[in-house]
């Protein structure tokens, strides 16, 4: 009988550790992309003090570090892959227009929608390319109690909108300023896309 449960227990483990093997990067084994930045409008802020203008402006000023800051926010040396191009500009409408009164709530643990995620690649303005990669990250919540801002990161077909791939990743914001305490959380996420298994 020991016999049989130590078999079975090494056939267990067997399995679990071929199944641990086979997670890969959802980006292994391609190429170059298009990074169109980051949607704040799907997201919700928890428990910050900020008014909703001050963080609908810091949004926009995030994603301008893209373009600003090209050393520190360097998509490329995270993602681990050429960016062909980057173009934040693909969110700046959606990012702009944000009612003020849905910006921040008082639930905790805001999430966000395959379907959601889905809309948010055929609303993104792109008029530059119609094939390749696109990449592009949706920010789900900033919880400033809880200390974490957190975003899914999306892969998709530009020329058919199609979503290929999606994943969560979070970062701890720090820093001084509306803008710069959460442009932290976004660089800690990127972060860890690299060593992201699924």
């Amino acid at each position: 009988m020991k016999r049989i449960v130590l078999s079975l227990a090494m056939v267990a483990a067997l399995v679990l550790s071929a199944a641990a093997q086979k997670k890969t990067s959802p980006l292994a084994g391609l190429g170059g992309m298009i990074f169109y930045g980051i949607d704040f409008s799907k997201g919700r802020v928890y428990g910050a003090a900020d008014e909703p203008e001050k963080l609908r402006k810091a949004f926009g000023d995030i994603n301008m570090l893209f373009i600003t800051e090209p050393e520190k926010y360097n998509v490329a040396k995270f993602v681990g892959k050429p960016m062909n191009d980057i173009r934040v500009d693909a969110v700046t409408n959606m990012n702009d227009t944000i009612p003020l009164d849905s910006i921040k709530t008082i639930v905790k643990g805001h999430t966000i929608s395959d379907s959601t995620i889905a809309q948010t690649v055929r609303d993104l303005c792109i008029v530059s390319y119609n094939h390749g990669l696109g990449l592009c990250m949706i920010m789900q919540t900033l919880d400033k109690p809880g200390e974490l801002g957190t975003f899914v990161f999306v892969l998709f077909d530009i020329d058919s909108r199609k979503v290929i791939s999606h994943w969560t990743l979070s970062g701890t914001p720090a820093g001084f300023g509306v803008r710069n305490y959460w442009a932290h959380s976004v660089y800690e996420a990127l972060e860890k896309v690299k060593t992201y298994k699924e």
